[in-house]
Formats: structure tokens, sequence, C-alpha cells
């Protein structure tokens, strides 16, 4: 096979052609450095905007907005839960199993500590 990655010779002729001739490289992003400066639109001497702004749309009806975005909201929430991976019966029970063992092994511990502890403050702090 043919190691491509190989550096091709080079000869001193090429090496002295390049010394001869350096390569400048001008940036062209040099010309987009300047802070892009956007001008205001100029107010009319009649006092009028030079830009004339769209009328306001009337306000939506409260309710009619609040039933879209429920809408909006529960077509989201159907679409999420159609992503969820639901766990079968197997799994189920196993993922249960496992939690109840937890559990149980934390809540013996915190009993044994606190029997300890109240065991050495009763020591400290006789009756």
């Amino acid at each position: 096979m043919v190691d491509t990655n190989q550096d091709p010779v080079k000869t001193e002729e090429s090496v002295k052609k390049k010394k001869a001739s350096p390569q400048k490289t001008v940036s062209k992003d040099k010309v987009q450095d300047k802070p892009v400066v956007k001008k205001l639109p100029v107010k009319k001497e009649g006092g009028t905007p030079a830009k004339s702004q769209p009328a306001a749309k009337a306000p939506a009806a409260p309710r009619k907005q609040t039933l879209t975005t429920i809408k909006k909201f529960l077509k989201g929430a159907l679409s999420e839960l159609k992503k969820v991976h639901w766990p079968s019966r197997q799994e189920l029970i196993a993922y249960t199993g496992v939690v109840l063992v937890a559990v149980t092994f934390v809540a013996i511990l915190l009993f044994a500590v606190d029997s300890i502890l109240s065991r050495v403050l009763q020591f400290i702090i006789p009756k």
C-alpha cells in the first residue's frame, strides 16, 4: 500500500522560491470589523414619523385565547407522552422491588444511627 500522508520531498529550489515570494494574506473580515450603524427614521417637520406604523390589531377575546393556549398545551403534552418509553410489566415489578429494597435498607440504617446516637446522649446527659 502507498502511504498518502507522506510529505513531498523538498528541494532547495522550492524552498528558495517560497522564501523569495512570500504570500500576503489579506483578511476579508477586516472590512466587516467596522460596527454597523443603523440610522433611525427622521421625523418630518409636520410631526409625523418617517415610517408609518401598522394599525394595532383588536385584542382577542381572553376566553378564546385561553382555550387556544390550553389546546396547544394538551397537544404538546400528548406528543411528549408518545415519546415516553413505558416499562413492561416485568420491568415495572423489578424496578418496584429495587425501590422497596433500597427504602428498607435506608430505613434500617437511619434507625441504627438514631439508636446509637440516643444511647450516646443518654450517657452524656443523665436524667
